[in-house]
């Protein structure tokens, strides 16, 4: 920053500055800004009626060619009324997809993956009714994920598949069952 620069913003801030042009100058912004608004210019409504009867008198002495006359088309009320529920159903398709049913996704490496708004909560469910239903199984955390671990008899007594078809989880072809619960993102 130069030295007029600063003479100029100590001028607009209100402290003391040598008198030059460049105090001059920013003393009338400071003045400028801190005078009130002025008041809002209002105008006339538009007397519609007068205009019509100026557009009548200018058609009549062949000023201006007569318009088309205004008519709506056909067309409008269809495609407001196609946009209208073009919108709606995308709404509502967000909507549906935002349910509180965790998303069950199964990897490549066997591991069934889900996002639940609350993956500590989930987990420990699931291992309490694989527990239930007879299924030794282990629970873990790490890295911010929450997983189970568990040696599914073979066949799947009708108790785990319950388990299994209630949380989405697709019964695991090998009889290990490998699930990781992490939170929505």
């Amino acid at each position: 920053m130069n030295e007029s620069d600063i003479e100029w913003l100590d001028a607009l801030a209100g402290r003391e500055a040598p008198e030059s042009a460049t105090r001059r100058e920013a003393q009338a912004l400071r003045a400028a800004l801190r005078s009130p608004a002025p008041a809002a210019i209002t105008a006339e409504p538009p007397n519609l009626a007068r205009e019509a009867q100026l557009i009548a008198r200018a058609v009549e002495e062949k000023l201006i060619a007569p318009g088309p006359p205004l008519r709506r088309s056909r067309w409008l009320l269809p495609i407001a009324a196609g946009v209208l529920l073009t919108f709606s159903a995308g709404i509502l398709l967000q909507y549906q997809q935002q349910s509180t049913q965790p998303e069950v996704v199964r990897g490549d490496d066997a591991v069934v993956r889900i996002a639940a708004d609350d993956p500590a909560a989930l987990k420990h469910r699931i291992l309490r009714e694989l527990r239930a239903a007879g299924v030794e199984a282990t629970g873990y955390e790490a890295l911010g994920a929450y997983g189970i671990d568990a040696e599914l008899p073979l066949p799947l007594s009708d108790a785990v598949k319950r388990v299994l078809e209630s949380h989405h989880i697709p019964e695991p072809a090998d009889g290990v069952l490998r699930v990781e619960i992490r939170g929505r993102e």
